[in-house]
């Protein structure tokens, strides 16, 4: 929640630091005529995500210019909601066709704007110049603002979430290693921030794999997709481990170091027979399940061992 509100507060800086700067310039040089355009493209483009940023920018920029183009041509022909019908029925499947169709919403509300003008039939080349560029202003500025204030490093945040994962896991293997070692019991997992953290590294993948292909290099050069892939199987089979240790820790209060060998995972992996002296049969099934399950957990954390040390 608190990184949810971090990140409304930053959004609102942003957008309000562009319509400001957006507004000064248009009080500064005063070549602004009507000064809802480049507001509106800051509105448009400024997001959240930088990468959708800039393609909102181009989107409104294809979409200015189409919108405009098709409008001044329309207009010379039809007039009123008859001029704006025919100039949407042309921008829209043009857009369409040449795969701008983030300026959809651009052309659609250009069209509207510049048909709506009182004396729409003086509409002439030099107002579609002049709007154009009055739009280019709040697109530059929303850039600049997106590119200085709080730009995003997915990379980093991804490096960043993976150690935080390998921290919690290890913290909570040396925790139960502990426990059945001399006896006693460890607190139940909290699976919410390890899940959280697991869906933020998925959505930071996904974002850096809709990206343009030049910046998928890194992405694949760090194995970011295979990493959190195996994170993806190895955090159920971790929680189920923790859930089989709880009912374990409910049953029995004594220590098991054989247990307790088998949650390093530092030793070596390799076959061992499965103790069970002094187990109570009810619980016989619970120690198959739990072995069985450690064993599976080892084998993934080896593999992750290896994908890192094949990274750095």
């Amino acid at each position: 929640m608190a990184s949810v509100k971090s990140n409304l507060v930053r959004q609102s800086l942003r957008l309000g630091l562009s319509v400001l700067i957006t507004c000064a310039i248009a009080q500064h040089f005063e070549r602004i005529t009507y000064l809802w355009y480049p507001l509106m493209a800051v509105i448009f483009v400024v997001d959240d995500q930088d990468e959708n940023t800039f393609r909102a920018a181009r989107g409104r920029i294809l979409g200015t210019i189409t919108g405009g183009l098709v409008t001044f041509i329309v207009h010379t022909i039809l007039s009123g909601w008859i001029g704006i019908l025919v100039s949407l029925l042309i921008s829209i499947p043009l857009l369409r066709r040449l795969g701008w169709s983030s300026g959809l919403s651009t052309a659609a509300v250009i069209t509207i704007m510049f048909l709506g003008i009182p004396g729409y039939s003086l509409l002439n080349w030099g107002y579609v110049f002049n709007r154009s560029v009055d739009t280019l202003i709040g697109i530059v500025v929303a850039l600049i603002m997106g590119r200085l204030l709080w730009p995003k490093n997915r990379l980093a945040r991804l490096a960043e979430l993976n150690e935080l994962q390998k921290q919690i896991l290890h913290q909570r293997l040396a925790l139960h290693q502990q426990a059945l070692a001399k006896g006693g019991s460890v607190p139940a997992v909290n699976a919410e921030p390890v899940t959280r953290n697991l869906l933020e590294m998925e959505r930071l993948v996904a974002v850096e794999t809709s990206l343009e292909p030049h910046r998928h290099s890194r992405l694949e050069r760090q194995r970011w997709r295979q990493r959190v892939l195996l994170w993806s199987t190895l955090q159920p089979r971790w929680l189920l481990v923790e859930r089989l240790l709880e009912r374990l820790y409910r049953h029995h209060d004594h220590a098991m170091p054989e247990l307790s060998q088998q949650l390093d995972h530092h030793q070596a992996q390799g076959w061992s027979r499965l103790h069970l002296g002094g187990t109570d049969h009810s619980q016989t099934p619970l120690r198959i399940a739990l072995e069985e399950e450690v064993t599976r957990l080892r084998w993934l954390l080896r593999s992750q061992e290896r994908i890192e040390a094949a990274v750095t």
